[in-house]
């Protein structure tokens, strides 16, 4: 599959800026042999940087909305779509779109669907907190197509005295799917996946 450019889009209460990017100087290809490179290389434990510098080309950049703002990288095989939070039992969590047959890992061995979910619970833009999730995926061996909708959760226990659940306080949350690679600090672009920006509430 060969990239075409991305078109930004930023949106910001009552502005919308459309930015174009601008065209590569080749077509950047990153199919499913890059898929496989990009899982060897995380099996073989690169780091984040060096996965940036070897696969960051597969990114593209996409942002839409205002109160829950979603921040689109590579979701050619995989996509977020909504999140949110059940804080009685403290419990953030998202769907995951599995958007494509191939491109995970055979059956049944796979892969995984990473998400790191980060809280700045005093809206000041510092996140206090993280705790991450995971969902298990495979290539299709079924007669159905795409797309499947997984959900990935976490469970947020030992969370700082700014995090009161049961205050009714608003929060702010970062969801943070990456797909094989887990997110290394909630400031980390995956190559793919997407980021979810969204409001919860501390309801007791």
């Amino acid at each position: 599959m060969t990239r075409r450019p991305v078109v930004s889009v930023f949106r910001s209460l009552a502005l919308l800026f459309v930015v174009g990017a601008p065209l590569m100087a080749s077509a950047q290809v990153c199919d499913e042999s890059t898929r496989t490179a990009y899982q060897n290389a995380v099996d073989s434990g690169a780091t984040e940087s060096q996965l940036e510098a070897q696969f960051g080309q597969c990114r593209g950049t996409v942002t839409q909305s205002v109160v829950a703002t979603t921040t689109n990288f590579n979701i050619f095989y995989e996509k977020m779509n909504s999140c949110g939070l059940h804080p009685q039992q403290r419990r953030p969590a998202c769907d995951v779109e599995i958007r494509q047959n191939f491109g995970y890992g055979a059956f049944p061995a796979g892969s995984n669907e990473n998400v790191l979910f980060c809280f700045d619970c005093d809206l000041n833009g510092t996140y206090e907190y993280a705790v991450p999730g995971a969902v298990h995926v495979t290539n299709n061996i079924s007669p159905q197509g795409p797309s499947w909708y997984h959900s990935v959760n976490a469970v947020a226990t030992n969370t700082p005295a700014t995090c009161a659940w049961g205050s009714g306080r608003t929060i702010r949350i970062r969801a943070i799917l990456s797909w094989s690679a887990k997110p290394a600090s909630c400031a980390s672009k995956p190559i793919w996946g997407n980021w979810i920006d969204f409001q919860a509430r501390m309801d007791p």
